[in-house]
């Protein structure tokens, strides 16, 4: 049997459960509710969590039953801010011995729209396409230009927050649907003022939104609406009593709020696009999670980019740097040792390791720090995002030395990546320190006691050698091998 992969997803109320063979062709597809879907629940109750660890067993029996080793477990962002989700993990790793991996909501995101990118990719080869994902406290916005992802952002309006802000404001405002687009248009104000431009689109692809899913959807697996099929909706709501409501839309009572908000929420943002036309796709998070396609991590770079772009980075010298540092990276590998991962993360850095330059230039790296801790970064785990914030505030004139060593928000094994990161880092930029972008090409040379750099370069770089001598010394202390800088060229 060719070799299979399981991958489990845990969410507050269900878990799922997909196999597929090394081609990514689905196997199996098992989803298993454990409890009702409660906007007020804050804790999981000792039943529950029972039901939900004999459903994991049972999910792993049938692992076993088709002889699957490579099994991935990971937890929502929603069920990692349940109050007792510690001791819930606790519990699933002693019981299964998997480990659970935690994502939010930027990764949720990303594979979402890298599971529309494989199973509905026409949708994006529009000239210009967004895509609007909904989770129960936030929405994602994402841009994409001829299949080419060009920004996301995000908001926390969530379907779920407005409808418990809704709730606790129903007792003293008694026209509450005559209120709530302006509410919502209130809390996304911001939203719209920090959007990088956009060319407006006829098509909005809806990812996520559970409730208008099983509205629309019928047990389809896509379907295409016009905006004015949502605006009767709205305007249904606010005619019809609820009890009728209901029972038109076949939808349960305690859901009437949640699909008027995700209603009124898309017609917002496709009006604000300039569209008429909705895409909605039952495509989910472990949809993506099974997916392998190592271009989807080029969204990630791009991402970065905006950062770098909205904090006014350089251009030229932040893309010298990234361009420097993955040359380092991949001529080092036999030295370094770091994953595809750590070079994806690398680049990250490279791309926004000055952002603190916007607020000080002087000890900018220490801004640069608190600004990336601040950041949701598209695609990347939260103690990734963290380490990058690392790796920025270590390319400078700090080393990680001894704050590493005292930090106990890492592993010793990220420790020990993020120093290696930054040491690559602090050379990649000592090579453009003056900013004149002058080494054309770069080589790499490997002895059994240095490694020499050789720039290419027709202009002097007395400068360039002389702050690599002295972040060389980081670079020394890490990998154990004197690193130095050389110059070839005829001189201009």
């Amino acid at each position: 049997m060719a070799k299979l992969q399981g991958v489990i997803l845990l969410n507050t109320d269900a878990a799922a459960l997909k196999i597929v063979d090394s081609r990514g062709r689905q196997i199996e597809h098992v989803k298993r509710e454990y409890s009702e879907s409660d906007l007020a629940l804050a804790a999981f109750s000792t039943e529950v969590m029972q039901r939900a660890l004999v459903q994991l067993q049972r999910f792993q029996q049938l692992l076993r039953d088709y002889e699957v080793d490579d099994i991935r477990l990971y937890g929502s962002e929603n069920l990692s801010k349940m109050l007792n989700a510690i001791y819930f993990v606790d519990q699933v790793e002693n019981i299964t011995g998997l480990e659970l991996l935690w994502l939010n909501a930027n990764q949720e995101n990303y594979y979402r729209q890298l599971a529309l990118r494989v199973n509905d990719e026409k949708i994006l080869n529009e000239r210009y396409a967004f895509v609007l994902g909904i989770s129960s406290t936030r929405v994602d916005l994402s841009y994409f230009e001829n299949n080419q992802f060009k920004f996301s952002q995000h908001s926390a309006v969530g379907p779920v927050r407005l409808t418990q802000s809704i709730r606790n404001m129903a007792a003293e405002i008694t026209e509450i649907p005559d209120l709530i687009p302006e509410f919502i248009d209130s809390k996304l104000a911001d939203f719209w003022h920090m959007l990088p431009p956009f060319q407006p689109t006829d098509t909005v692809v809806l990812l996520g939104a559970d409730v208008l899913n099983h509205l629309f959807l019928n047990k389809k697996n896509k379907t295409t609406i016009l905006k004015s099929e949502l605006q009767s909706l709205i305007a249904s709501f606010s005619q019809m009593n609820k009890q009728a409501f209901a029972e038109q839309y076949n939808i349960e009572q305690n859901d009437i709020w949640m699909v008027f908000m995700e209603a009124v929420l898309v017609v917002q943002v496709m009006t604000a696009v300039g569209a008429n036309n909705l895409h909605i796709s039952n495509l989910t998070v472990l949809d993506g999670l099974v997916i392998k396609d190592n271009n989807a991590q080029n969204d990630i770079i791009t991402a970065a980019r905006g950062i770098a772009d909205r904090y006014m980075v350089e251009e030229k010298h932040r893309e010298i740097v990234l361009k420097y540092a993955w040359r380092l990276f991949d001529r080092l590998k036999k030295i370094h040792r770091l994953s595809a991962r750590d070079r994806l993360l690398l680049g990250v850095a490279a791309l926004t390791h000055d952002v603190g330059s916007f607020i000080n230039s002087q000890k900018h790296y220490q801004y640069s720090e608190e600004i990336l801790e601040g950041i949701d970064f598209h695609g990347l785990s939260t103690s990734e995002q963290r380490m990058i914030a690392s790796i920025a505030r270590y390319h400078s004139a700090e080393t990680p030395d001894n704050a590493l060593r005292s930090t106990q928000d890492f592993s010793p094994r990220q420790r020990i990546r993020i120093a290696k990161m930054a040491a690559l880092l602090r050379l990649a930029d000592a090579l453009d320190d003056s900013r004149l972008q002058k080494i054309s090409k770069l080589t790499v040379s490997i002895g059994s006691e240095k490694i020499t750099v050789t720039g290419q370069a027709t202009a002097d770089l007395q400068l360039e050698i002389y702050i690599f001598a002295q972040k060389a010394h980081f670079f020394e202390a890490v990998f154990g091998l004197p690193i130095i800088l050389k110059r070839q060229g005829k001189r201009s």
